[in-house]
């Protein structure tokens, strides 16, 4: 049996033991809303939001409808980008065609890896070089600190204990000062850079320049750049510069507008243990992504197909970086979270029947939903892995 029929039994017999248990004190309304189903468990409802039912289910609730949310949009993303690459690559539709969901998402991201493949060896001679500018997720800390305040039904905990943080060298924003760590041009513009840059380097460049020289670089600089970076600028470790962008890790004043781009921290005060998980795990599923801008520059006799997959993969490498890398991690993790709280709220759906048969149905849908996180991570990385491994 697959892990997630397992799953559906084991989420459905606490339910079942449960109710033969409770039926000595369980009243009408609970047999009434066991019967009913928790229909309320859906988007245009908040995922339950508005239900009277115990707290720790209410923010497992929440949590599992962001989950599934995300879910569908990460399979569609990977979707459409691994069509564009497979029809880009001129494979057989067919293979894919007549799919839905998982299935589809796998199947024609297979093909794209054959197209990848088959144009790449027949160009084996043709160098590629890549630029990445800007790309970022950010995870609300004001939302995560609010989320925590719904967990302390007791008020133990003051605003400045409930408030949420940010891994180290993670938290980022706008820096009016000087940033150390890594700062990021809006995409259009450049940065000030002592460091590795991801995109266009302009200045000198201590390494190989794709385009101009080592003193006067205007393209991708393997190696230090100092000058102007259009993408991602990783700073040396004792420089610090003016960030007019989105600077990473420390700055010199009070973040503006800060937000976390990496795991949240627990709030400095004793919590629920279940709901402040559910609390982080709906919080980077909800985190906010922007894709990055990939241009890919060829150097060499190329084939009119690798010039169609290059434009293929400039319009949807972006997507697959943003599934696969920038929030992959976070999304598993946010899967693996909820499958683990839905085996531990035995307490929580005794307290009423609405509570037990809604907190049966987020259990089953996170772990669908995580399944399917799971299967669009690894399709992003494989096909996007097989890109960057061909792209200097």
């Amino acid at each position: 049996m697959s892990q997630k029929n397992n799953w559906i039994r084991f989420a459905a017999a606490p339910a079942f033991v449960l109710g033969i248990g409770l039926t000595a004190g369980i009243g009408c309304s609970d047999v009434a809303d066991i019967a009913e189903g928790c229909n309320e468990f859906r988007a245009d409802a908040q995922w339950g939001a508005n239900l009277d039912i115990d707290f720790r289910v209410k923010s497992f609730m929440s949590a599992s409808g962001a989950l599934v949310t995300l879910a569908d949009q990460m399979i569609a993303d990977v979707t459409v980008a691994c069509e564009g690459i497979a029809k880009a690559t001129k494979r057989d539709d067919s293979k894919w065609s007549s799919l839905e969901g998982a299935k589809r998402l796998e199947a024609v991201c297979a093909e794209a890896q054959l197209g990848f493949d088959e144009v790449m060896k027949a160009n084996a001679s043709v160098e590629l070089v890549a630029l990445v500018e800007g790309g970022k997720c950010e995870a609300s800390l004001d939302a995560a600190a609010e989320c925590n305040a719904r967990c302390d039904v007791d008020a133990k905990c003051t605003p400045a204990q409930l408030e949420a943080k940010c891994e180290p060298g993670k938290l980022a924003g706008s820096c009016t000062a000087e940033c150390r760590g890594s700062c990021t041009a809006d995409v259009g513009a450049t940065v000030e850079c002592r460091g590795s840059c991801s995109a266009v380097c302009n200045g000198k460049c201590n390494g190989t320049c794709s385009s101009g020289d080592a003193n006067n670089c205007n393209g991708r600089c393997d190696g230090t750049c100092e000058g102007t970076c259009s993408g991602s600028c990783e700073l040396e470790a004792n420089a610090a510069v003016e960030c007019d962008g989105t600077c990473r890790g420390e700055c010199s004043v009070d973040f503006e507008a800060p937000h976390c781009e990496g795991k949240i921290t627990p709030p400095e005060c004793e919590l629920d243990a279940d709901c402040q998980a559910s609390c982080n795990a709906e919080i980077q599923a909800e985190a906010s992504c922007t894709p990055p801008k990939v241009t890919i520059e060829l150097k060499g006799g190329a084939t009119a197909d690798l010039e169609a997959l290059v434009v293929a993969l400039e319009e949807h490498l972006p997507k697959l970086i943003v599934t696969g890398i920038e929030r992959g991690q976070a999304a598993l993790d946010a899967g693996k979270v909820l499958v683990e709280v839905g085996g531990n709220l035995e307490g929580a759906i005794t307290s009423s029947g609405k509570a037990l048969v809604c907190a049966t149905t987020a259990a089953a849908a996170a772990l669908d939903a995580s399944v399917e996180v799971q299967v669009s991570v690894e399709a992003s990385a494989s096909i996007g892995g097989k890109a960057a491994g061909s792209v200097n």
